[in-house]
């Protein structure tokens, strides 16, 4: 390698504009052995070209027979070196569960703390919830953005990798582009699923239009300890139907053990806050699962008798794909048997401040959908909810 590639990668201190090699501040004083940098800090364990970084140390000693470890299941192998700085690939292409990616180089089972570094793990559901809670002049404005970056770097695009210590500037611009191009890939296709309508989250079933099961329906008889408002949908069909995503998203939560002796958690009393009354809601929902679509509204799918079992939250789903069954868990009416679907939409607000914090207390609080309408105004709205 020589001096200029060096004094690139020992020189650079700090992360500029986003990009670039990351130093690492867990580093043993005095070790012969330290981490240096990462070829990237992001890896992409749904992606091909993405899964995998590169990680420099530095040494005194030989270390090309060292292992990059980590809590996640890795491989790595050794590259090459030159001047005492030996370079790792890392692949995450068989850790897309993993949520820690702190790397470590081990030999013969000893650790060596001086090379500990954190890696981001970014799957295909995190890269759905980062761009999601932004509307779509919000998405298109940082589509736009990425273009100077993808324009830049295009040049390194088919680079084949080739002599790494002479052309590691090279291997840094095809990443800046391929991450680049992801994400824009990404922010497109939430802008083309926008326009589509929601499907039937029961298969042949439809929304009904009984006034007394639409949203903004009364439910004055639990108004002692909820706002007395009936916030979702409802489709009508028999125990046990199957319960689909109506939207391609990512499951943000699953409730599957409801039991009826949760009813002992419900609060009341006079002077109830606005908080309490929606905790005292979500007791009423039972079993539920929480699709987040790619509109960025979240749909409490409620009183399922059961969700399916592989089901797991941060999980990306299709559209159709089953999430649980019909059931009455959270109904507190003994002997209930009016068996449906009810499943609030909560309106994502789009605060570009917010976007990617959001979490349950933050849904539970966000308008439901045709909040305000009166009947047949959300009767109208069926047709440009729903297919």
């Amino acid at each position: 390698m020589g001096k200029t590639i060096i004094g690139f990668i020992l020189g650079i201190i700090t992360l500029i504009g986003g990009y670039g090699l990351v130093f690492g501040s867990n580093l043993v004083f005095g070790s012969d052995t330290k981490f240096v940098a990462t070829l990237s800090d992001s890896v992409y364990p749904n992606s091909d070209e993405l899964s995998k970084t590169i990680a420099i140390y530095q040494s005194q000693n030989d270390i090309s027979s060292f292992k990059v470890r980590s809590l996640c299941n890795i491989s790595s192998s050794f590259l090459t070196q030159e001047q005492g700085l030996y370079f790792f690939e890392i692949d995450y292409k068989n850790a897309p569960d993993c949520k820690n990616g702190n790397i470590y180089l081990e030999s013969l089972g000893q650790k060596y703390v001086g090379t500990m570094h954190d890696i981001s793990i970014v799957r295909s559901a995190d890269l759905v919830l980062q761009y999601v809670d932004y509307s779509d002049s919000d998405l298109k404005g940082l589509a736009e953005k990425l273009t100077p970056v993808i324009k830049k770097n295009a040049i390194f695009k088919n680079y084949n990798g080739a002599e790494i210590t002479k052309n590691y500037s090279f291997l840094k611009g095809q990443r800046l582009y391929n991450e680049a191009i992801l994400a824009q890939e990404v922010i497109q296709t939430i802008l083309k699923a926008r326009l589509q309508k929601y499907i039937s989250p029961v298969p042949g079933g439809n929304i009904s239009e009984n006034p007394n099961k639409i949203p903004n329906a009364g439910r004055p008889y639990r108004s002692a300890y909820t706002d007395g408002i009936h916030h979702g949908w409802d489709i009508d069909a028999a125990l046990n139907s199957d319960v689909v995503a109506l939207d391609d998203g990512v499951i943000v939560r699953i409730v599957d053990d409801f039991m009826d002796s949760d009813f002992s958690r419900v609060v009341y009393g006079a002077g109830m806050s606005d908080n309490q009354k929606l905790k005292n809601l979500d007791i009423l929902r039972g079993n539920q699962v929480w699709l987040k679509t790619m509109k960025g509204e979240v749909i409490f799918y409620s009183h399922l008798s059961s969700v399916v079992d592989s089901l797991q939250e941060g999980q990306l789903v299709q559209s159709g794909t089953k999430l649980g069954k019909i059931g009455v868990s959270g109904v507190p009416e003994s002997g209930y048997d009016d068996y449906h679907l009810h499943f609030p939409i909560m309106k994502n607000p789009y605060n570009a401040s917010r976007a990617g914090s959001y979490d349950f207390g933050d849904y539970m609080s966000w308008d439901w959908q045709t909040k305000g309408l009166n009947t047949a105004q959300t009767i109208a709205a069926q047709k440009n909810i729903f297919k």
